[in-house]
């Protein structure tokens, strides 16, 4: 928890130092699609190319921008055929109609800049997010032509998501069986090792602090926990695979988002461990545990756990997307974020990097206000809220908040064991 709170403290401690604080601190998402979201209205939130907008290193002006520049949203343009089924297979044999992520982007990185302003901090906000990305990929994959704009001595801070499959473990055990994943921590934590190396080494040369590094832990998968029966959320896309397969490991498992989200949160807590364990003179690093939020989030009954059952329980909101004209073909419903799914890893990472409880944006919670990510999302002031929360929580707690029944448990538990030691006492 302290950890969370140094950028915040180093900053306000060179206001004092100067009188004022003359720059704003530097901050870079470096991740994928679960950075830049996806989809609209989340991807192209607070993007573009003006001094207060969220700079798209892909795509720094209109003329170099190397994002598409047409749009294509099966969604809003159906696709031919007759019934869900031929659609997708009209999609999945013609890549060109497929939904197209364009730039600039602003993703969730554009929902933290919101909340900076809302909380009358002064944050400069850079994303480097190409689709499937890896860290490895940033640093000697194919995406290492970006390396020296990562690689900078101008960040103050640093996020880091890898892909929602590599930090598991390989292979996992279900019911006593073991099972392959995609998993390849090792990779993971290298990936990790070779970015914060070479942000520490830019920034001794500069002569400055090391930058401050939060992982950002991606949330469990549906489509790799559940099946689905239900023809209108089919998994469907050239990454599903049968129960028990690299794309569905957890299905069978008694909690297997549960399961999912501690391997999650337990590889990505081990890497950050081990980085400063290694380097202690270098880069302190955090982690913002989203993923353990949204087991948070449907513990207390915000959001559901199985999007794909035919009749969900009333009143909770689906955190992953659920169109899947507009998810086909490489990947199923029930593995991106939805807008909610990104408003609340937008809140865990506004907690976790600022240190500010972002139950206290009050204007998040107020209809129609101006400055509010939510409204411009489209997301109820009581569901803002009661995300909001959820987040906060899982920061506090260090991990997901354990469901009301559970904890009721756990109280008794623990009167009764009081009691006894009472009992013991007065013997």
């Amino acid at each position: 928890m302290l950890l969370r709170a140094i950028p915040v403290a180093l900053a306000l401690a060179a206001a004092a130092a100067t009188g004022a604080m003359a720059n704003p601190i530097e901050i870079l998402f470096l991740g994928n699609s679960f950075t830049h979201g996806r989809y609209d209205p989340v991807r192209n939130y607070n993007a573009g190319f003006g001094a207060n907008d969220v700079h798209d290193l892909l795509c720094p002006t209109a003329a170099t921008c190397t994002e598409p520049s047409v749009q294509v949203d099966p969604a809003l343009n159906p696709p031919p055929g007759a019934t869900l089924g031929a659609q997708l297979n009209y999609l999945s044999t013609n890549p060109n109609a497929q939904y197209n992520e364009t730039g600039p982007e602003g993703g969730i990185p554009g929902i933290f800049l919101q909340f900076t302003r809302e909380a009358g901090l002064d944050y400069d906000v850079s994303i480097l997010a190409v689709s499937s990305a890896s860290l490895t990929g940033y640093t000697t994959g194919t995406s290492k032509a970006y390396a020296p704009q990562i690689e900078s001595a101008k960040w103050d801070h640093v996020v880091l998501q890898d892909q929602s499959f590599e930090p598991l473990p390989n292979p996992i055990q279900v019911n006593g069986q073991s099972v392959a994943t995609r998993g390849n921590f090792a990779k993971f934590e290298t990936g990790v090792n070779q970015i914060v190396a070479g942000v520490d080494a830019a920034d001794a040369a500069a002569g400055k602090p090391s930058a401050a590094v939060t992982l950002y832990e991606t949330q469990p998968l549906a489509s790799y926990a559940y099946t689905s029966n239900n023809p209108n959320q089919p998994i469907f896309g050239s990454s599903t695979s049968a129960p028990g397969g690299p794309n569905a490991p957890y299905v069978g498992d008694p909690d297997p988002l549960g399961a999912m989200a501690g391997d999650l949160h337990n590889a990505y807590e081990k890497a950050a461990a081990d980085e400063m364990s290694a380097n202690p003179a270098g880069s302190r690093l955090g982690v913002a545990l989203a993923g353990d939020a949204w087991i948070t989030a449907m513990n207390e009954g915000i959001a559901q756990r199985d999007p794909y059952l035919l009749n969900e329980p009333a009143g909770r909101v689906d955190l992953w997307d659920s169109d899947p004209l507009d998810a086909c073909c490489t990947t199923p419903v029930g593995y991106h974020q939805s807008t909610y799914g990104a408003y609340l890893n937008a809140l865990v990472l506004f907690d976790e990097i600022t240190g500010v409880n972002p139950e206290t944006l009050n204007g998040e919670f107020v209809p129609g206000d101006p400055n509010s990510a939510a409204a411009a999302l489209g997301i109820s002031p009581e569901i803002a809220r009661a995300l909001a929360r959820a987040a906060y929580r899982t920061v506090q707690a260090g991990g997901p908040v354990p469901e009301p029944a559970s904890l009721a448990v756990l109280g008794a538990a623990l009167a009764a064991l009081g009691a006894l030691r009472q009992v013991v006492k007065r013997r």
